[in-house]
């Protein structure tokens, strides 16, 4: 029995220095954050390199790859603080090519295509947190920013 108290405690310690979202986050109004993918004469980025979040708030992150290479937008221990909604991928013509449902940690995106990505952060950030993209090479070359829910 002891093993048992011990992890709900730790649980609950762990739980407590966090804010959770409350209510339907299924029904929230999205707001649309554009973050854009791409490379220039200082390296590869992610632009703009801060995002502010808020716990219960829907986001549609609207993830943009000007590149003509393949990117990816990993969210790290972001991840482990959303719920995701959905993707979205459209083809030339703005049609639904897939939506994919379920826990999701990154999104690969392909040279100049755009993919949608709905997400509600469900718990806070003490601290700013890194956004990447985890292709090799690209976060050495600057791919990277840093995300704060509240």
């Amino acid at each position: 029995m002891k093993p048992l108290t011990t992890s709900l405690a730790v649980l609950v310690v762990s739980l407590a220095g966090s804010a959770f979202a409350e209510g339907d986050l299924s029904r929230a109004n999205v707001m649309d954050v554009v973050i854009e993918m791409g490379s220039n004469d200082d390296g590869m980025y992610l632009k703009p390199d801060h995002y502010e979040f808020v716990t219960g708030q829907a986001y549609k992150l609207i993830l943009t790859n000007v590149d003509e290479i393949k990117h990816e937008l990993a969210l790290n221990e972001m991840g482990e603080r959303i719920f995701t909604r959905k993707v979205e991928i459209a083809d030339e013509n703005g049609d639904l090519f897939a939506e994919i449902k379920g826990s999701i940690r990154e999104v690969e995106v392909g040279a100049g295509k755009t993919v949608e990505w709905f997400i509600v952060p469900i718990q806070t950030t003490d601290e700013p947190v890194e956004i990447t993209c985890e292709i090799p090479g690209h976060l050495e070359a600057g791919m990277r920013a840093s995300a704060m829910i509240n």
